[in-house]
């Protein structure tokens, strides 16, 4: 039972008794003893309701009460639930929250996990990629020593191989004959050059030999770069445009190696004759007689000498090339030489026939008239006692040295 209950019980009892207590103290109330306490022994002087009357107003007072009390019951009820409503939902509340840090908690110990992670897994990507630079890094530098250890090599078994050379070439050089080119051999040159379908140019070296046998032609240029058979295009623009008897093909060969007009670079070129094979086949014998035509600038320089299958490459011979400039200058001065001759041959022509006679030539070169005349009977080849400017240039070639078939 309840505080208030009890309260609400003295309080009652407590009314009853005073209530009692005042009837019996009134002075206008008459107790009946006949009725005993039956209500309706009570009477009151004045005629007002007696016992009765306060019964009900007991009653009443008690519904009043207990009404009240009830109402205190029901607002405590209510109360109570109120209280035990915001109790139950302050716990969700705090239970929602509690979950709520804790899922958040979770995710952060995730999202710091998942950072951790990221890290360490770019760490070890980090670190393989370094291990990859270290090993490539090296890789490379032991690729570089290699390289200069074969560069080193290459050079010193060049540098051997090049004082070998120049020992052996020097050797050679006693044997090898030179003289300015004859008119036989440059025609038996262009004849072979036309029939292979060869360029000529200002800067320009040939081979021809008279068997089966298959010689090479190297040209080493300025610059190093060596051309033959397998690089017949240089960087420098020398090309080697025949290359004879790879199959035994012809009797007459001819090698040809030139730089376009105007073209070559200037500086010093070696010229190597290599004796390849021997075409058994052929019958052709040893030792091979060859001969070089270079033409360097104009001027015509031949060489002649011999291999045998076996020997070592020949160095045959070394030319200058001037430099571009210089061969641009020295051509308008030959040009300009050329038309000063030209003007004094049209000076010298009397009758305007362009023709010379012996007299006329004398005038025309300033030679005395018996250099005039072993020139214009050398030039004068149809015999009608006059010569032209071409005949003229072409016999004024004077050449000595023995040709190609002189050789075989």
């Amino acid at each position: 039972m309840g505080v208030e209950t009890v309260v609400t019980s003295i309080a009652l009892v407590g009314g009853f008794v005073v209530g009692l207590w005042y009837i019996f103290t009134r002075k206008d109330v008459t107790i009946s003893a006949q009725h005993g306490m039956n209500p309706e022994g009570l009477r009151y002087d004045t005629g007002t309701p007696g016992f009765g009357s306060a019964k009900v107003e007991i009653d009443r007072k008690l519904a009043q009460v207990e009404n009240r009390r009830r109402r205190q019951h029901a607002i405590s009820n209510r109360l109570a639930v109120e209280n035990a409503e915001r109790q139950a939902r302050d716990q969700l509340d705090h239970t929602r929250a509690q979950q709520e840090a804790e899922r958040l908690r979770m995710m952060e110990e995730a999202r710091t996990a998942a950072l951790e992670e990221s890290r360490l897994a770019n760490e070890a990507a980090q670190k393989v990629r370094d291990q990859q630079d270290e090993a490539r890094r090296r890789e490379e530098e032991e690729s570089r020593l290699a390289a200069e250890r074969e560069n080193q090599r290459q050079a010193d078994f060049l540098a051997a191989e090049e004082s070998r050379l120049a020992e052996i070439a020097a050797a050679q050089q006693q044997k090898i004959a030179s003289s300015s080119s004859n008119s036989k051999a440059i025609k038996e040159l262009q004849a072979r050059l036309e029939r292979e379908g060869a360029k000529s140019s200002d800067v320009q070296v040939s081979l021809m030999w008279n068997n089966f046998n298959d010689l090479d032609l190297h040209i080493v240029c300025p610059s190093g770069e060596r051309i033959h058979g397998g690089n017949k295009i240089s960087a420098c623009g020398g090309e080697l445009d025949v290359d004879a008897n790879v199959r035994a093909e012809t009797r007459k060969p001819v090698e040809n190696v030139f730089w376009p007009e105007g073209t070559a670079p200037g500086g010093q070129y070696h010229v190597y004759v290599h004796y390849y094979k021997k075409h058994n086949k052929r019958r052709s014998k040893d030792p091979t007689k060859f001969q070089i035509m270079v033409n360097s600038g104009g001027e015509m320089t031949e060489y002649t000498a011999e291999l045998s299958k076996g020997d070592p490459i020949m160095q045959v011979c070394s030319f200058d090339v001037s430099s571009k400039a210089d061969r641009e200058r020295l051509k308008r001065e030959l040009e300009t030489e050329l038309d000063a001759l030209k003007n004094k041959f049209a000076d010298a022509d009397s009758d305007g026939s362009a023709l010379l006679s012996v007299e006329e030539l004398a005038e025309a070169t300033g030679m005395t008239f018996a250099e005039a005349e072993i020139i214009h009977k050398k030039a004068d080849k149809d015999g009608d006692g006059s010569v032209s400017f071409d005949e003229y240039l072409e016999a004024s070639e004077v050449p000595e040295a023995p040709d190609l078939d002189s050789l075989s």
